[in-house]
């Protein structure tokens, strides 16, 4: 006796067949994909924008680095000649010129010593998926320090 296992309506073969799962749960599908797909673009958006964020702080380090390594290349050229090397009075105005033109928001600069500047840079990121849930924009924040160095003498 042969029997045909597709048109069979019950039994252990036809529960676990696509097409006699897909007939006994007409639409059931349909509230899963409702529920979860707004967690799953919320994950990818996070995913992406996240990674943007990440981009943009190590971005904004490196903006602010070199914007204290400028400033502190601003050297007062009589001190060089006293053995004593200090920070001009425009070195803050240097590094905060640098960093502007590195693309930063926002940037701050300040003479910590004669011979130390720290460098402050902001940066806006806007954000591409996570806008859909009411996030815009965030800002991120570099920092950083740089000293004024003795060159190094000969033998």
């Amino acid at each position: 006796m042969a029997t045909d296992l597709h048109t069979m309506s019950t039994g252990p073969v036809a529960a676990t067949t696509p097409t006699a799962w897909v007939r006994s749960d007409p639409g059931s599908i349909s509230p899963f994909i409702i529920i979860l797909l707004p967690a799953l673009v919320g994950l990818a958006g996070l995913a992406f924008d996240g990674g943007n964020l990440f981009t943009a702080r190590r971005e904004a380090r490196n903006v602010a680095s070199a914007a204290a390594r400028a400033g502190a290349n601003d050297i007062l050229e009589s001190s060089i000649y006293a053995g004593d090397p200090q920070l001009a009075p425009t070195a803050s105005a240097t590094a905060v010129t640098f960093a502007f033109a590195q693309g930063a928001d926002a940037a701050t600069a300040s003479q910590v010593a004669n011979d130390l500047i720290e460098v402050r840079v902001t940066r806006t990121v806007e954000m591409e998926f996570m806008d859909l849930f009411g996030i815009d924009a965030a800002t991120v924040t570099g920092e950083s320090q740089a000293r004024v160095r003795d060159a190094v003498v000969g033998p």
